[in-house]
């Protein structure tokens, strides 16, 4: 396992931090590939795999502000592990992963406000352990793991209001499982993960309006595979998992991605070695971070560990910080366009290719009815105040 890296100071920057990693109240039990997220300020962890390593139907609430966990009702679908989940439009949505006997491709939703589950069409796809799963508005991008014949590169997208599903462009790099993947800036990126031996640090980003992938700069830390990831202020961030040899890292190293910079900034690690298919959530600007096999050891560690990620813009302009934070969605669109937006922002138009434009709206509207637009590409501009600062593209097919 490589431990000394020669490493181009032009593709990350490292930064001293003065917060450092804080124990939370232990987890109820410990487990590796527990699906996880946050909702309404509590956080998730659901199934994966026990100590026994038989895999489970177990639910577990966190609460931030008592520092104390919950078991709660289980989870109605298969026990299992090796799922996948992420949250949209305040609702979790989670499945996929493998029982004792069968690769999955069933799909839930969570509601967190009355505690309720809700079985949505099965993926077209086959069934698949650890793959990636992204959301971006209205939509959520799934693919890569493993099903029964081997590692696959195929993705796919949810569409939640149709509850159907759409295959898309293949990753251009190879089938792969246990990869890293994310929403940074209002886009879908993923990569790492492995195929056999072979650990991988090549990195993509999808184009959501081509359905298209763009080689991305190789991630600039040890090649690694079956960590955590998590999305924060518009960048991206990985944490943890096996290096270049399948095995643990003698530090629990955590990345941030910049999106608008492709560029990588290493932060303090967790405290310890790193593990194998840990979890993570966020509440408000804390990262929690548990679970997971520590390789060393042998053990399923419930020890659960939160860092403050208030000062994660160290280092990053102003503009770069606004350019992240602000995008549209989904694209492509069909009745309606939504937008994130960073508080600087005041105004949104969309603009045709000819360069008239069709719309205005205050920011703080959040969306904008395009019902009888024609199909096409648009452009949507951001501005502040009078400033243009950020246009993005939208394709609009009804």
């Amino acid at each position: 396992m490589k431990r000394i890296l020669l490493i181009s100071l032009a593709l990350f920057s490292t930064t001293l931090f003065a917060q450092s990693w804080v124990q939370q109240a232990n987890m109820p039990a410990g487990r590796h590939h527990p699906i996880t997220f946050s909702l309404n300020g509590k956080g998730y962890a659901v199934t994966g795999t026990a100590s026994n390593s038989q895999p489970t139907d177990d639910v577990f609430q966190y609460n931030p502000t008592t520092n104390t966990w919950r078991s709660m009702a289980d989870f109605p679908g298969a026990a299992r592990s090796f799922g996948i989940g992420t949250v949209a439009n305040g609702k979790a949505y989670l499945g996929f992963g493998a029982t004792n006997t069968q690769y999955l491709r069933d799909f839930w939703s969570y509601d967190a406000s009355d505690s309720s589950w809700t079985q949505l069409a099965d993926c077209a796809c086959i069934g698949r352990r650890h793959p990636a799963m992204i959301a971006i508005g209205d939509r959520i991008y799934v693919g890569l793991g493993d099903g029964a014949f081997g590692d696959l590169n195929d993705w796919w997208v949810y569409d939640i209001p149709l509850n159907t599903w759409t295959q898309i462009a293949n990753l251009p790099g190879p089938g792969r499982h246990h990869p890293f993947m994310f929403n940074a800036g209002g886009e879908v990126f993923a990569g790492l993960g492995h195929s056999g031996r072979t650990i991988f640090r090549d990195w993509y980003k999808l184009d959501t309006i081509t359905n298209t992938w763009s080689a991305m700069r190789l991630f600039p830390g040890e090649a690694r595979v079956a960590g955590t990831q998590f999305s924060l202020n518009g960048y991206g961030f990985v944490l943890s998992g096996d290096g270049d040899d399948h095995n643990f890292m003698s530090t629990g190293e955590m990345w941030r991605y910049n999106p608008t910079a492709d560029s990588w900034q290493q932060f303090p690690p967790h405290p310890g070695q790193s593990r194998w298919a840990p979890g993570s959530f966020v509440i408000d600007q804390d990262v929690y971070f548990f679970g997971g096999l520590n390789r060393l050891t042998g053990q399923y560690p419930g020890d659960v560990w939160k860092f403050d990620l208030t000062d994660s813009t160290i280092g990053i302009n102003e503009n770069q910080r606004i350019l992240a934070n602000t995008y549209a969605y989904p694209n492509p669109a069909s009745d309606f366009i939504s937008w994130n937006h960073d508080a600087s922002i005041t105004d949104v138009k969309i603009y045709n290719t000819m360069g008239q434009m069709l719309f205005t709206s205050i920011a703080e509207a959040k969306r904008m009815n395009v019902q009888d637009l024609s199909d096409g590409l648009y452009l949507i501009q951001f501005y502040d105040r009078s400033k243009l600062v950020k246009t993005s593209k939208v394709l609009i097919q009804h």
